[in-house]
């Protein structure tokens, strides 16, 4: 949520920043806040490598863990796995992190040459990982649609006939914003509801891929939205219909999509799912950066709906994959059961 409202609101204050002090200056402010940001990391944010014992030590938790032996003793059937789940459950909460965790320089592991190689190893041989490759794409596509709509927008908006000058651009991104906000409220809900509508007719057994249907409806607001608004640019229809439909739609593709895809292969994968968002991003990264040096070229040749529908096709594409990764996904999962790479997460 931070991170696309971040996305969303930016240019907004960027166009008001630019039209009264000059477009530079949002750049010192972009500047000071990744300062204050750099040094609130380092020194309010604990570490969360920080080696710790399984069950902190205090006496409560002591005696609520010998509650859970005692259940063990009085009925020698409970699974150790339930006692486990009980364990964790009552550890849940009960602590805090320690004054050791804040200090800016910590004793390092003796293999941390060794652990330090694998965290970077283990982003590319996911890249291998189907089921994360296909999410890594649902969050690079709707992404760099916002992005495509950010490095139009001016072009398109501050010229005839809208004629909108640099903060009225800036504010044309609450379109963004409100449909952010519809996507990231219905999203979540909206994919467990459907997941668990699919465990119950499945006498209760959860599958990760009873979360995917839920991708439907925001498969056609993408269509829709993408079409109206590449179709709106290129004809320069009013612009409360390439806003609302193209930019508004847009915005609840980019937090929607990306929700589901990455809690699902987070389902499929829970113990890697820090890296998991390493080879999203790189992804979406990689692809916004290359898209800097063709959209608007192209545009320049061909018009703005040429560019608008290799973002569509983009975008659709890997949400279509979403049908062979229903069926699928479980077969795929069995592929990778075995994989070294689960114990990075340990």
């Amino acid at each position: 949520m931070g991170y696309f409202l971040g996305l969303f609101i930016g240019p907004v204050i960027a166009g008001n920043i630019a039209q009264r002090y000059g477009w530079g200056s949002f750049f010192w402010l972009s500047l000071a806040l990744t300062c204050f940001n750099f040094v609130t990391l380092l020194i309010c944010f604990p570490e969360t490598r920080f080696r710790r014992n399984s069950i902190p030590e205090n006496s409560e938790l002591r005696a609520t863990t010998s509650s859970g032996q005692s259940i063990k003793q009085q009925d020698p059937g409970v699974e150790s796995e339930q006692l486990e789940n009980i364990e964790r459950t009552i550890t849940v909460g009960t602590g805090r992190p320690s004054k050791s965790q804040f200090k800016l320089w910590q004793t390092p592991e003796a293999a941390w040459k060794s652990i330090l190689l694998r965290d970077i190893i283990a982003p590319f041989r996911l890249f291998l990982f189907p089921i994360i490759l296909w999410a890594a794409l649902n969050v690079a596509g709707p992404a760099n649609v916002l992005l495509f709509w950010n490095l139009t927008e001016s072009s398109v908006l501050s010229a005839l006939p809208y004629n909108f000058s640099p903060s009225s651009v800036g504010y044309a991104n609450f379109a963004f914003v409100v449909g952010g906000l519809i996507g990231l409220a219905t999203a979540g809900p909206l994919s467990d509801w459907v997941a668990m509508r699919a465990t119950k007719r499945n006498n209760g057994i959860r599958e990760a891929e009873m979360r995917l249907p839920a991708l439907i409806p925001y498969f056609f607001i993408t269509v829709v939205g993408i079409v109206i608004g590449g179709v709106g640019y290129d004809r320069l229809w009013d612009w409360p219909v390439v806003l609302v439909v193209g930019y508004g739609f847009s915005g609840v593709c980019v937090t929607a999509v990306p929700t589901i895809a990455i809690a699902y292969a987070v389902d499929c994968y829970k113990p890697i799912s820090g890296e998991i968002m390493v080879v999203a991003t790189v992804i979406k990264n990689v692809c916004g950066f290359a898209m800097s040096y063709w959209v608007m070229p192209m545009a320049a040749r061909r018009g703005f709906l040429a560019p608008a529908m290799v973002e569509f096709a983009l975008t659709i594409g890997p949400m279509l994959l979403g049908i062979p990764i229903y069926f699928l996904g479980k077969h795929l999962r069995r592929l990778t059961r075995n994989s070294t790479v689960y114990a990075y997460g340990s």
